[in-house]
C-alpha cells in the first residue's frame, strides 16, 4: 500500500513539476533540482560583487527574511524571558546553533517552530524550517570568497512522503531567492576626501516618494544606477523593497509612487546651469552624467584623481568612485572615453519647442494621447528622463481612469 502511494505521489509530482517548469521565467542564478523517492533537494548558486561581511550581515538579519525569502511571511525569535516584550525581540535573541525561531508562511497560517542548526562566521548558515505540519526543510547558505566578490550557494533539502513539496514553485519563485537577496545587500562605501573644503548640494530637490519612484522606474527598465546612487540608506532600502513589490505586480508601482513621478522639483535650475553645477569647475559640461562619469573614470585610471574629486554632485561622484572600484576588481571593463564637448548643448525640450513651436504642455498632452493609443515611439526617444517619466505616469493614470 505504501509503495502504491509513493508511486502515485511521484507521478503527481512529475506532472506538477513539468507544469511549473514550463512557465515563463528569468533566472540569473545557477539552479539545479534533485528528486528521489522520499527525498528532494534544490540548489541555487549566485555570485555577488560584494564583500563577504556585507553578504553575511544580510543573511543573518532574520527580521528581513519576509522581504526576500519566498514563502516566509514573518520570522520571530523564541526568547525565554519573563517580559512579554522580550520574548519576540531580536535584540534579546542569542544567534547560535540550537536557538529556536518561529516561522509563519502566510497570513492565515499558524507559526511553526524551527531552529538554527549551524553558524560559521562568514562561511555557513544552516537552519531547519517548517512550512506546514507535514513538510520541513533544511536550508543551508554557503559563502565563498571570489576575486569579484562573494559566491552564495543556497541548498534546500527535505525527506519524507511530502518531500516533493520542496520542488513545488521552484521555477516560479524559489529559484529567485538569491536574486531577491541581492537587492538588500548594502553597497560598499568609498571614503571621500573633502580636503577641508565644504561642499553644498545644489540642484533640484525632490520628495522622498519622488526619489523612490524615479529610482524604481529605472530599476524596472533594467537600470539600477538610480537606486544605488541614493545616498540615504533607509530611502535606498525602501526603493529596493518597492522595486521587488512592483516586479511581483507585473511592473506596476503603487499608486502614490506613480503620482510622485509627475512631481515638480523644488528649487530647480535651468538645464545648462544644472550641468555646470553637477560637473564643477574645470570639467567639461557633458550632456548627461554617464559621459561625465566615463570621462573622470578614464582620467583616474590614467593617474589623475582630481576630476573625480571635482564633481560637486555627490550621487554622481559616488557612482564614479563605485565604478572605479569595480574596474580595479575586474568586475567590469573600462568605459570608452567620450568626446569632450566644446560648448554646453541646448536642452532637448528647447530644441523641440523651437523646431515645432509647440509648448511643453501641448506636447505632453499630445504624447499622452498617443501613449494611450499604444504609440510609445516618440515618448521613448525623449532624452529628458524627468519629462519621459511624467508622461508615462500620466498615461498610466489615463488608462486607469478610462472605462473598460
Amino acid at each position: 500500500m505504501i509503495l502504491i502511494l509513493a508511486i502515485v505521489a511521484l507521478f503527481i509530482v512529475v506532472i506538477l513539476f513539468i507544469i511549473d517548469a514550463g512557465r515563463e521565467q528569468v533566472i540569473t542564478s545557477q539552479v539545479s533540482t534533485y528528486l528521489r523517492p522520499f527525498a528532494a533537494e534544490t540548489i541555487v548558486k549566485h555570485e555577488f560583487s560584494a564583500r563577504g561581511d556585507l553578504v553575511w550581515s544580510t543573511l543573518t538579519r532574520l527580521s528581513n527574511y519576509n522581504f526576500w525569502f519566498p514563502g516566509i511571511l514573518r520570522i520571530l525569535p523564541v526568547v525565554e524571558s519573563n517580559r512579554f516584550v522580550h520574548r519576540y525581540s531580536f535584540d534579546k535573541f542569542h544567534f547560535a546553533p540550537g536557538s529556536f525561531i518561529r516561522l509563519r508562511p502566510f497570513g492565515l497560517s499558524p507559526s511553526f517552530k524551527g531552529r538554527i542548526m549551524a553558524v560559521v562566521e562568514k562561511k555557513q548558515l544552516a537552519m531547519e524550517m517548517r512550512f506546514n505540519p507535514v513538510h520541513k526543510e533544511t536550508v543551508v547558505f554557503d559563502l565563498n570568497a571570489t576575486p569579484g566578490g562573494t559566491t552564495v550557494t543556497c541548498r534546500r533539502t527535505s525527506r519524507g512522503l511530502f518531500s516533493w513539496m520542496t520542488l513545488w514553485g521552484f521555477s516560479n519563485s524559489k529559484s529567485k531567492i538569491l536574486d531577491n537577496l541581492g537587492y538588500f545587500i548594502p553597497e560598499e562605501t568609498v571614503d571621500e576626501k573633502d580636503d577641508g573644503v565644504a561642499t553644498q548640494d545644489i540642484g533640484p530637490q525632490y520628495s522622498r516618494e519622488a526619489i523612490i519612484a524615479r529610482a524604481v522606474q529605472g530599476g524596472l527598465d533594467g537600470d539600477m544606477d538610480l537606486v544605488n546612487a541614493i545616498p540615504d540608506k533607509p530611502t535606498r532600502g525602501m526603493a529596493k523593497a518597492i522595486l521587488i513589490q512592483s516586479k511581483r505586480r507585473g511592473g506596476i508601482m503603487p499608486d502614490k509612487y506613480v503620482k510622485a513621478l509627475s512631481e515638480e522639483p523644488a528649487g530647480s535650475v535651468p538645464p545648462t546651469a544644472s550641468r555646470a553645477l553637477v560637473a564643477g569647475e574645470g570639467l567639461p559640461a557633458f550632456a548627461g552624467p554617464d559621459d561625465l562619469i566615463a570621462y573622470v573614470v578614464n582620467k583616474a585610471l590614467d593617474g589623475d584623481n582630481e576630476p573625480v574629486n571635482a564633481i560637486t554632485d555627490k550621487p554622481t561622484r559616488g557612482k564614479a568612485k563605485a565604478m572605479l572600484v569595480k574596474i580595479k576588481r575586474g568586475s567590469i571593463d573600462r568605459p570608452t572615453m567620450p568626446d569632450i564637448p566644446t560648448a554646453i548643448p541646448a536642452p532637448v525640450i528647447s530644441k523641440t519647442v523651437e523646431a515645432t513651436g509647440e509648448s511643453e504642455e501641448k506636447m505632453i498632452s499630445r504624447l499622452v494621447e498617443a501613449g494611450v493609443s499604444g504609440n510609445m515611439d516618440e515618448i521613448n526617444s525623449l532624452d529628458n528622463k524627468a519629462l519621459r517619466g511624467k508622461i508615462k505616469a500620466a498615461i498610466i493614470k489615463a488608462k486607469r481612469s478610462k472605462p473598460s
